[in-house]
């Protein structure tokens, strides 16, 4: 700033000198003038090194900004790539896992189709049976009443020839049946 001063220090000379008549010219003292130019000289090398070491400051300031900013660029850019890996991995596991629980759905309802299958199978199978049985139990049924009706009737084939009905020991034959005592021959197909 003291260049100014002196700057503004030669402009007040000149500004106050006696001007020569009929010219635009003024009279200034030689030597106060060679001294104020002279500190203007002395002075302005500094001013003009500060005014370089401002500029290289400024740039030592940009080059570290710039570091700054390309360092946090970095890591923005390496925390982006890490939040899209870690995305990915969701999204993978997110898939995966619907991919087994769709999975296992699937299996669930293929076994529960196969289950119903054998457990109507069995019982079908069962009824079948059933049906065998009951049909055979019908037949020997009919085969004992055909043989009862052909067979004479039991007081008369059973009671002894002295003794009348209803007296003796009180014992009556009878006959079993395939209802009563189950022991009637099973016809086999």
């Amino acid at each position: 700033m003291e260049v100014h001063e002196k700057l503004g220090e030669l402009a007040a000379l000149v500004s106050g000198a006696r001007g020569v008549p009929l010219s635009s010219s003024v009279v200034v003292d030689r030597e106060q003038l060679l001294a104020l130019v002279g500190d203007v000289r002395r002075l302005l090398p500094a001013e003009v090194q500060q005014a370089g070491d401002v500029l290289a400051q400024r740039d030592e300031v940009l080059q570290a900004a710039r570091a700054d900013a390309d360092q946090l660029l970095a890591q923005a850019r390496e925390q982006a790539e890490e939040l899209i890996d870690a995305q990915a991995v969701t999204r993978q596991s997110r898939e995966r896992a619907e991919h087994i629980v769709a999975t296992a759905r699937e299996e669930a309802e293929r076994l529960k189709v196969d289950s119903d299958a054998w457990v109507d199978r069995k019982l079908s199978e069962f009824q079948d049976e059933l049906d065998r049985l009951k049909q055979q139990a019908e037949r020997g049924r009919e085969r004992l009443r055909k043989r009862t009706a052909e067979e004479p009737a039991p007081e008369a084939a059973a009671a002894p020839s002295g003794s009348a009905p209803g007296s003796g020991s009180g014992a009556t034959p009878v006959k079993a049946s395939a209802a009563g005592s189950g022991s009637a021959p099973a016809d086999r197909d």
